[in-house]
């Protein structure tokens, strides 16, 4: 039978350990993300913008039909 030893490591505060700064996750997050946030929303803004075009050229070209018919029917 083997005996598996854990031994644990504890770390003090002391006087050399004044140049490490502990960040929060938040602050780890944070910066990691900020260019990927704005790279997202370019992403996000020219697809919303793709659509919209998509969307509306079925609706101008529906006016332009109707106001070509209007033009032409006998009033």
């Amino acid at each position: 039978m083997n005996v598996i030893t854990v031994q644990r490591r504890v770390f003090r505060k002391g006087a050399n350990d004044s140049s490490r700064v502990r960040r929060s996750f938040r602050e780890l997050t944070r910066s990691y993300f900020a260019n990927e946030k704005r790279l997202e929303f370019i992403i996000e803004i020219l697809l919303f913008a793709a659509i919209v075009a998509l969307s509306a050229w079925p609706v101008f070209v529906t006016v332009d039909a109707l106001n070509e018919f209007l033009q032409r029917a006998p009033i």
